[in-house]
């Protein structure tokens, strides 16, 4: 997520050479055709330029629109992991003190509250695509990640690995019913904001809508030259090019924010919510060493 006002514009032009140069080859030729045959009686109307330049920003701004509803549900449902978080480590502290489940069941919730944090580093990779079970030897034993290598979805296995201890511990007299009751809202609130990320991450955004939009601005670059013959080639070029920019830019700005977990940029940052609930786990538990909080690198952070 861009953190800082230096947006990565650079890293957006060079994606955006590969649609901009043929549009400056097509409207290269066209200048160099009106500076050689004055193209004044193929003058394109303005208007219509006009009416199809605002159908497709009102186009672009609904797509932009849908796209960022999509990155703001998926930051308001890890803001709701962050606090589900807190609230199960703290519910384990509270519901079953050390004076009450001795010293060898205390190790048990310390133990499902490291699981809590390796659930959230687990889901962040999983919804990038990447290795669920990456660097969890810092949270849970070597026996239980071997028991996730074979795992489709390693999140939701670690969710009924803590379901089955929370039952062992409420069986084992450590908790009472109406204490068993409100940690498994606990973890249902977290299957579902699980559920929420793989909803977004799995429903793409009708490509149909997409290639639609797309070939209507370089409809759009087609015409535009012509309804601009009339002007000087300096004004023709730097107005079409400008013009094309700005579309292209909007629509990739809509790219990328409508797939909040592709480790892009504008990508919602997991892992450096999953560092501070490791934080303030941690800082509950009363461990030592505690992490520092992730930073932004180049303005993004991760």
């Amino acid at each position: 997520m861009v953190v800082h006002s230096k947006i990565p514009f650079l890293k957006l032009i060079s994606e955006l050479v590969i649609h901009l140069l043929p549009i400056l080859i097509y409207i290269g030729i066209i200048s160099a055709l009106d500076y050689q045959y004055h193209l004044e009686e193929f003058d394109f109307p303005l208007t219509i330029v006009g009416i199809l330049g605002t159908v497709i920003g009102l186009l672009l701004a609904f797509r932009t629109n849908s796209s960022y509803d999509r990155w703001w549900e998926a930051r308001i449902l890890w803001g709701a992991i962050v606090n589900d978080s807190r609230t199960w480590t703290r519910q384990l502290l509270e519901f079953s003190p050390v004076e009450k489940v001795g010293e060898m069941r205390q190790e048990k919730i310390r133990n499902m509250a490291y699981r809590q944090i390796a659930w959230c580093y687990a889901l962040s990779r999983s919804l990038r695509k990447q290795k669920p079970d990456h660097d969890l030897s810092c949270f849970l034993d070597t026996k239980e990640i071997e028991r996730y290598a074979s795992s489709q979805n390693v999140p939701n296995d670690l969710l009924l690995k803590q379901a089955g201890e929370l039952r062992q511990l409420y069986r084992e007299g450590a908790l009472e019913l109406f204490q068993f009751v409100e940690m498994e809202k606990t973890l249902t609130r977290l299957t579902n904001s699980m559920g929420g990320c793989e909803r977004i991450k799995n429903t793409t955004f009708p490509e149909s809508y997409s290639l639609l939009v797309h070939l209507l601005i370089y409809v759009f670059v087609m015409f535009l030259p012509f309804g601009l013959v009339a002007v000087p080639a300096i004004g023709l070029i730097t107005t079409s090019i400008v013009l094309a920019f700005a579309f292209l830019l909007i629509e990739r700005v809509s790219i990328y924010l409508q797939d909040p977990f592709s480790a892009r940029s504008s990508d919602t940052p997991m892992l450096a919510l999953s560092r501070t609930i490791e934080i303030n786990i941690k800082q509950m538990l009363g461990e030592k060493e505690i992490p520092e909080p992730k930073q932004p690198v180049n303005g993004v952070l991760d």
